[in-house]
C-alpha cells in the first residue's frame, strides 16, 4: 500500500514529510520500506524579477541580440514595470556588464560578467518543490520525465544540449526539471535509486524559451548544485560558449 503525505499548514507553519511505502506480509515480521520523497513547500516569490530580467538578457544574447532601443522596450517585452526593470539593471551597469544611454539604448557589453552575476544571485533551492530518488539511470529518467506535459528540462541535460551536445565532462546523477510536483508520479521511485530527481516550480516567463531552460539558467542552476559533477562542469565549460552569441541589433 503506497501513500504520499503532502505538506500541510499547522499554526501557519508548513511541515515536511517523507513519502513512504509499507509492505505487509503474512509473516509475523512486518517490514516497512521507505522511499525518499521530500516535498518542499514553496513561497509565492520564486525566481525574482531581477533573475528573470538578467536571464532574458542572457538568453537574447545567446541568440545574437545584445541591444534594445530602450529599457522601456525590454520591460514591454517581458510585461514588467519599467521601474522594476530599471532597478534590476543597476548592478550590471555598475560593473560594466551593460550600458544604457538615451542615444544608444540598452546594450549588453559583457555577457560573461552578467552570467557570473546571475550565477551568484541565483537561488535554485528556493524554487525546489520535490526531491526524489528514481529507480532508473539518468538517461531513462530524463526520457521518461520529458514525455510529461508542461515539463521543462534543465540542469545538466539542458546545459549539454546548449553547448557540447554530448557529455564528455562527467557522469552526473541529478535530473533537474521545472514542473508541478506531481510529475514524480510518472517515474519509478526507490530509496536507493541511482538518480536524483529535483523538481523546481517554473516562473511564468520560463515557458517562452521552450522545452529546455535557457543556456544561462542551465549554467546557473548547475553552478548552484553541490555535487562534484556540477563543479567539474563549471570548471570545464567556457562561460563565453554558454552566452556569447553573434551580435545583432535588436530594436523592439
Amino acid at each position: 500500500m503506497s501513500s504520499i503525505t503532502r505538506p500541510y499548514i499547522d499554526d501557519c507553519k508548513l511541515t515536511h514529510y517523507l513519502h513512504f511505502e509499507e509492505v505487509l506480509g503474512f509473516c509475523d515480521d512486518i517490514m516497512s520500506h521507505f522511499r525518499i520523497y521530500t516535498e518542499i513547500p514553496y513561497t509565492s516569490e520564486m525566481a525574482t524579477k531581477t533573475e528573470i530580467i538578467w536571464r532574458h538578457l542572457l538568453a537574447r544574447t545567446s541568440a545574437g541580440h545584445r541591444r534594445y532601443a530602450s529599457v522601456t522596450a525590454l520591460a514591454k517585452e517581458l510585461d514588467l514595470p519599467v521601474s522594476t526593470t530599471h532597478q534590476a539593471l543597476g548592478r550590471p551597469v555598475e560593473i560594466g556588464a551593460l550600458t544604457i544611454s538615451a542615444v544608444a539604448g540598452l546594450r549588453v557589453l559583457d555577457p560573461v560578467r552578467l552570467l557570473t552575476l546571475y550565477c551568484a544571485h541565483r537561488h535554485l533551492e528556493r524554487d525546489v518543490v520535490v526531491r526524489a530518488r528514481v529507480d532508473a539511470p539518468v538517461e531513462d529518467a530524463e526520457r521518461l520525465v520529458s514525455k510529461e506535459s508542461d515539463v521543462i528540462l534543465g540542469g545538466f541535460a539542458a546545459l549539454i544540449a546548449h553547448t557540447t551536445g554530448v557529455n564528455r565532462i562527467a557522469d552526473y546523477n541529478t535530473v533537474l526539471v521545472y514542473a508541478d510536483a506531481d510529475v514524480v508520479d510518472a517515474l519509478p521511485l526507490a530509496s536507493d535509486g541511482p538518480c536524483e530527481l529535483i523538481v523546481a516550480r517554473p516562473d511564468p516567463w520560463l515557458k517562452i524559451y521552450g522545452s529546455l531552460t535557457p543556456a544561462a539558467q542551465a549554467y546557473a542552476d548547475v553552478f548552484n548544485l553541490r555535487d562534484w559533477q556540477a563543479s567539474r562542469f563549471i570548471h570545464e565549460l567556457n562561460p563565453g560558449d554558454v552566452v556569447d552569441g553573434d551580435e545583432q541589433v535588436s530594436i523592439v
